[in-house]
């Protein structure tokens, strides 16, 4: 991935990151006080049952017929939860909007420790050739992108609550100028390759369509019976986090080609 591309992907996922945390309120963290079971069972469900789901996929008899680079876009896929953009999906009630968050900060945090366990067990059993992920690395990185900024937008709306009330909107305005920006910017720079690696790769389609209808009932089952629980823990569930998959092919032996 070339430098200028690097960069805005890390200063994208940096800036929603920040956004997240600017604009939580107390209030988003009573699921982890009060019924932590529940939220215990979201995250195995996303940071877990869908990677290993994955995994399982990828060893499948049927699986051998997968390209390499299918094979890896569907393993760097379900190992990275905590999408931003599953945040900005998510209903704009604020129930919604703050059980989503609630999850995604979760999951971004268990994520340090999931990730870099995930990349060993997908080296042990080798479901994809020339996996080269350095568990550190790995760790560096989600901490880097979104625990950092995170944190400091949590900083900021403690400290300076005028301020972060202030320059939320904004800041938010320009997280999603950034992530539609990305978005083009990779669609622009795939597209002489996306018509036939499309067409080269209809079964990874068919795993990675099989992947997203699995990750949503994984949500949907394991959410509570709330009649705005069930939808949010699903989208979040089978959201990926796009922007970190697209930065660890650069911590792999091999370029992610294919």
């Amino acid at each position: 991935m070339p430098p200028i591309i690097t960069w805005l992907v890390s200063a994208t996922i940096f800036t929603v990151m920040f956004a997240l945390g600017l604009g939580l309120h107390g209030s988003s963290f009573a699921l982890t006080r009060h019924h932590p079971g529940v939220l215990s069972r979201i995250l195995i469900g996303t940071c877990l049952l869908v990677p290993l789901t994955g995994l399982l996929l990828l060893e499948l008899p049927v699986a051998e017929d997968l390209s390499t680079a299918a094979k890896f876009a569907i393993a760097l896929m379900v190992i990275c939860p905590s999408a931003p953009l599953a945040l900005r999906r998510a209903s704009a009630q604020s129930r919604s909007a703050e059980l989503a968050a609630r999850i995604q900060v979760s999951a971004a945090i268990v994520a340090i420790i999931t990730i870099p366990l995930l990349a060993q067990l997908f080296t042990a059993i080798k479901p994809v050739t020339g996996w080269n992920i350095s568990p550190v690395e790995v760790a560096l990185q989600v901490t880097r992108v979104q625990l950092i900024p995170l944190a400091a937008g949590l900083l900021v709306k403690t400290w300076r609550p005028a301020w972060a009330e202030r320059w939320s909107s904004t800041i938010n305005k320009v997280a999603t100028a950034l992530l539609v920006l990305m978005i083009v910017v990779l669609l622009v720079m795939t597209s002489g390759d996306l018509i036939p690696f499309l067409t080269k790769n209809s079964l990874g389609l068919v795993f990675m369509i099989a992947m997203v209808v699995i990750s949503f009932g994984i949500g949907y089952g394991l959410a509570g019976p709330g009649p705005n629980e069930r939808p949010v823990v699903a989208l979040v569930t089978s959201t990926r986090n796009l922007g970190l998959a697209a930065q660890l092919p650069w911590f792999m032996g091999q370029p992610f080609k294919g």
